[in-house]
This record gives structure tokens, sequence and C-alpha cells, in this order.
């Protein structure tokens, strides 16, 4: 709510103390995807994976949804889920200098990081508190997302998705690592305007030889970041 002046729909799959069951949570999912939800925030997991909730996930990414969840306060490298899915943003919590909050988890499951130290939430019975978790990171992620959408509204959601990444400042060790993901989400950048050409190369796809003489099949999937159609390409 603090980073996009969007609507918001709060899907009841847990109790006041946080537990429930795994068809309350898929029935959650589903209900917000048929009633048109584009991005889905959860701030809850669970180390067990459920074939339930998992099919819940892919309806929703089947929907053109994106989906994000929070990594996990346990500070280990254990998958955490729906995080650890393929169709899901895992997000992992920075303190106030950037570094990975004590209590994050981490691993090659990450995608981005996001603030979740010390963060002005709200709480029941109409309060506020300052909160930590992946769980006060997850919905910085979320809402950038959106502020990504406005502003660029005929984007899909694999762009957007891309662009987060694409966006993100680079911390720790260069490029990919266990504890930013691709980086910490900078919602500046990601508003800003696309270059003129910007073309990112997502996945590449090579055979390992490839006789002389004979011809090779690469596989590739790309996308385009800039104002140019790129069509002569």
């Amino acid at each position: 709510a603090g980073l996009a002046q969007v609507r918001i729909m709060a899907e009841k799959g847990l109790d006041q103390h946080g537990q429930g069951y795994e068809d309350d949570l898929a029935n959650a999912i589903i209900h917000a995807v048929d009633q048109g939800a584009n991005i889905l925030s959860n701030s809850w997991g669970g180390y067990e994976e459920s074939t339930l909730l998992h099919d819940a996930i892919k309806y929703a990414y089947e929907h053109g949804v994106l989906v994000v969840a929070a990594a996990g306060n346990e500070a280990w490298n254990i998958k955490t889920y729906p995080a650890a899915h393929d169709e899901v943003i895992a997000v992992t919590a920075t303190n106030v200098s950037d570094d990975p909050a004590s209590f994050t988890n981490f691993g090659n499951w990450v995608e981005l990081a996001a603030p979740g130290v010390h963060i002005y939430s709200t709480i029941y019975d109409n309060g506020y508190i300052y909160l930590s978790g992946t769980s006060m990171a997850c919905p910085h992620v979320s809402g950038v997302a959106a502020l990504v959408w406005s502003q660029f509204p005929n984007a899909t959601r694999d762009w957007v998705r891309l662009w987060l990444r694409y966006t993100a400042d680079d911390l720790g060790d260069p490029g990919f690592d266990v504890y930013y993901g691709y980086g910490r989400i900078n919602a500046e950048k990601a508003v800003g305007e696309p270059l003129n050409h910007d073309l990112v190369i997502l996945d590449l796809e090579v055979p390992p030889y490839i006789e002389p003489g004979n011809v090779g099949k690469f596989n590739s999937t790309l996308f385009n970041f800039g104002k140019s159609s790129e069509t002569n390409l």
C-alpha cells in the first residue's frame, strides 16, 4: 500500500496465530486469481512441499499472475515453499546497511532481495508496529512490481519479472548470489524509461559440439527492454 496506489485484496488463508490448512491457502490463491489479481504477495511459507499448494501456484502462473513469496527467517539455505517454486519470486531480506539480514534464508533458489528489518507495518486491531522478516521484504517486491505494471501497462508477467531483476542493484558477489539473488530491488530504476536498444538473453541452449560442415541448433529466449521494437533483428 505504501509503494503503489493500486487496488489491494486481502485473502484470509491463516488464523490469528499465523496457522492454517493447505486447502484454505490454495482456495485463497485460486479465489484471488479468479477475481482478476495480477500479483500475489505471500508473506508465509513452510519447509514441506505441498502438491496441492503447488497446483494452486501453477494455476496462478498459467493465468499470467506474478507470484511473490517470503524466503523464510531461519538463516539457513533449506528451501521454503511456496517461495522456492520456479513459478515464484523468492525474496530475501536486507537491513538498513544493505547487508543480508541476520535471519534471512538464502540459497540458489532465491531471486530478489528487499528491505526487511525494522519496517513500519500494520498489525492486528488497527495498529502499527516495527517488524522484521522476509514477510516485510516480500511486499516491497510486490509493490515495486505494481509500480512497474502501472508504468508499463502492456507488459507481460515475465517481462515484469525480468525487469525487476534487470533494474535491481547488484550487491554482494557480482551477478547472482545466494543472499541477494539478482539484487536488491530499486524502485526508481524500475519505473525509469527503458533505453532505445536493450536486449537481454534469458537463457541459451547450445550443442556441446558441432561437427565441421554440419548445422547446429541454438535455442534462446530474449527479452526486449528497449523502446525500439527491434524488428530488424
